[in-house]
């Protein structure tokens, strides 16, 4: 960089051309944040924060702070400090006549204060709103590798629907480096980089297979909990979640409520689902968490694992279709069961239908998932009838 000239701008104190085998001047050295890494990279301490060095990045000193960018970009970056730094032509117009005016008006007697002219000027000097105090460190803004990022699944949305498969060909059809805002990313105590929010530009580029980096905003969060919290914050701030996502971000995040639903369901030999949507349901999955909870809150914890234990050994083997409807009417049976009500004939009576069976009784209930669960108790109770009493050993 011998020879530069700057001819709009005020030159900076220092200039240096970052390569990994070159000594380390000692004004770069102080202002680093970290060690470098085994790909080159390191860690500064700017005005805006951490921003990470490149091998032939250019870092220079201007105004007692410390700058990294690329070298064709230099004097533009110069001519952005200096212009941010310059006084405003504008301000110095208007400060000017105003001082002369000032000047030719000191010697001129001042007017009596009024109460009412003390009132306006006191309300004016009023101090300033306080803020609360900033959460969190500063993020530093880096390139990273597709490769280097991962998706933690405890919080994550699922991307297997069609909705999210259709967005992701589109973003890596119509790659538009303009539109790739940074991946909000978390780094972990170990160093490996999480993605919170970004995860459809990640399966994009992951897709196309020739992104050789993508821009990142990553910060240091306490946990995986801590990651959950912000990316149910930034998602709900940004666009609703559906039930499921929500559902499992809460238990990630440590959600008391959605962690005993969630063992409630594990307990019965379930898993919980990802999908909402009916036609990408697979045996085994329970979805209709929502219904859960609400027995849960009324009734506790034994008639929701009683109920669900009871889908499992009917069922083990099916989509639960009428899943919500039936643990509903389950539950409903069980709190409040019919004189001389017997469980194991009930058994017997559930075994005669598949699960597609018994949803086909509610297409033509109308009303709301408590309508349908009534409605399902109505002939869960006509089957028991039809079903021969249970004999004793």
């Amino acid at each position: 960089m011998r020879g530069a000239s700057y001819p709009t701008t005020t030159p900076p104190s220092h200039i240096w051309v970052y390569q990994p085998s070159s000594a380390m001047p000692e004004w770069v050295a102080a202002k680093k944040a970290d060690a470098v890494q085994p790909n080159g990279t390191f860690l500064i301490h700017s005005e805006m924060g951490q921003a990470r060095v490149h091998p032939g990045n250019v870092i220079f000193e201007y105004k007692g702070n410390i700058y990294a960018c690329q070298p064709s970009e230099v004097q533009r970056t110069l001519q952005e400090m200096e212009d941010r730094f310059a006084p405003d032509p504008k301000v110095i117009a208007r400060v000017v006549p105003q001082s002369a005016a000032k000047l030719a008006s000191e010697s001129a007697p001042s007017p009596k204060k009024t109460a009412a002219s003390v009132g306006r000027v006191a309300k004016s000097q009023s101090s300033p709103r306080k803020w609360p105090a900033a959460k969190g460190n500063p993020p530093s803004v880096e390139n990273r590798h597709p490769s280097e990022l991962n998706l933690d699944d405890s919080y994550q949305r699922s991307t297997e629907n069609g909705a999210s498969q259709a967005l992701i060909k589109k973003i890596a059809a119509g790659w538009d480096w303009r539109m790739c805002l940074p991946l909000v990313v978390s780094k972990r105590d170990d160093g490996s980089l999480w993605v919170i929010d970004g995860q459809h530009r990640l399966a994009a580029a992951m897709l196309r297979g020739d992104i050789p980096f993508l821009p990142c905003c990553v910060g240091v969060y306490g946990s995986v909990a801590d990651e959950a919290a912000m990316f149910v914050a930034m998602n709900r701030a940004r666009k609703p979640m559906n039930r499921l996502d929500d559902f499992h971000a809460a238990i990630a995040s440590g959600d008391s409520e959605a962690i005993e639903i969630a063992d409630i369901i594990k307990g019965a030999g379930f898993t919980v689902s990802r999908k909402t949507g009916s036609q990408s349901w697979v045996p085994g999955e329970v979805a209709f968490t929502s219904a859960i909870a609400k027995v849960l809150r009324k009734h506790g914890a034994k008639v929701c694992a009683d109920a669900l234990h009871i889908m499992h050994e009917a069922w083990p083997d099916e989509v639960l279709n009428a899943g919500s409807s039936m643990f509903t009417a389950l539950t409903k049976l069980a709190i409040n069961p019919p004189a001389d009500f017997d469980p194991d004939r009930m058994f017997h009576a559930l075994l005669k239908r598949d699960q597609r069976e018994w949803a086909s009784f509610l297409n033509e209930t109308k009303g709301g998932g408590g309508d349908r669960a009534l409605a399902l108790r109505h002939v869960l109770l006509m089957a028991y009838d039809e079903e021969p009493e249970v004999k004793g050993d």
